[in-house]
């Protein structure tokens, strides 16, 4: 999917309405998301850049990142005209199934030999739609949902089959993902791939904080005969396991993946082992 920069100032002036934890607990105080005080350094977009830059550094690694990611996230506040202002603007890439993105904040890293940066992304999706199964080439996303409700699924890559085939295993089915969490997050060697969709009558507003190009693509899953750039890129995952538990999952192109957007998670089977589920 395209991730425009296009109208960031605009949409920020008009957006101040995700507060920050600024003191003791989740929810104790609100910050807008938008520029710190007296125009200074937005707080969120500070500490995902001091993040990053240790993520680049080698300080820490991908897993480490999502998870002081993901707390951080969790401490975010939701003031309740966020949705109404995201719907009059709308997004400034539409996705596949009307998906919606829009770019707050981009940090550029430094990594040798590689464009590497971290966005935080605004997501939309309208009632009803699917966020296709996908998986992440060289990436760590975390995402957090602000506005509605999320059926997810996530997925293990466990082998590269041949060029546009994986072998994966479900491991989750989380029938409910909302502000109250858990957040969702990937890196390029753990729960890789996921598929989640709009639950119940209303939109889902999340904030996404991405990763783009961490590894080297030597030490990426697909390798460094991968030519794809870093990315998420669609794949179906509906197949039967086999006696091992795995099912095999071969990209697909965007006219599948409207398909797939189209329809609820639940009109396919979980592939769980045990068939247990969280709410």
């Amino acid at each position: 999917m395209k991730l425009s920069t296009l109208g960031r100032r605009d949409f920020l002036e008009s957006m101040l309405l995700v507060g920050l934890t600024a003191c003791a607990g989740p929810r104790a105080a609100r910050r807008a998301l938008g520029p710190g005080p007296a125009g200074g350094a937005n707080p969120f977009f500070a500490e995902m850049a001091r993040l990053s830059d240790a993520l680049a550094r080698g300080e820490i690694g991908g897993r480490e990142f999502a998870y002081r990611a993901g707390a951080r996230l969790m401490e975010l506040e939701l003031e309740p005209d966020v949705l109404a202002d995201w719907e009059r603007r709308g997004p400034v890439d539409p996705g596949i199934g009307h998906n919606g993105t829009r770019i707050l904040h981009t940090h550029d890293l430094r990594l040798p030999g590689r464009s590497a940066a971290t966005k935080a992304i605004l997501f939309y999706t309208p009632p009803g739609v699917a966020n296709p199964p996908h998986e992440h080439h060289n990436l760590i996303s975390v995402k957090r949902v602000l506005k509605g409700h999320y059926h997810v699924r996530q997925y293990e890559r466990v082998r590269r089959v041949e060029p546009g085939l994986v072998a994966i295993r479900q491991v989750s089915e989380v029938l409910d993902v909302s502000f109250d969490g858990p957040y969702v997050d990937m890196t390029d060697d753990r729960l890789n791939v996921h598929w989640f969709g709009a639950v119940g009558a209303e939109p889902v507003l999340a904030l996404n904080v991405v990763v783009v190009a961490p590894l080297r693509p030597a030490d990426t899953f697909h390798g460094a005969g991968e030519t794809r750039a870093p990315g998420q890129y669609y794949l179906d995952p509906t197949a039967a396991p086999g006696p091992d538990g795995l099912i095999l999952a071969p990209s697909v192109g965007p006219e599948r993946a409207e398909e797939f957007s189209r329809q609820p998670l639940a009109a396919f089977p979980s592939r769980l082992p045990s068939q247990e589920k969280s709410s």
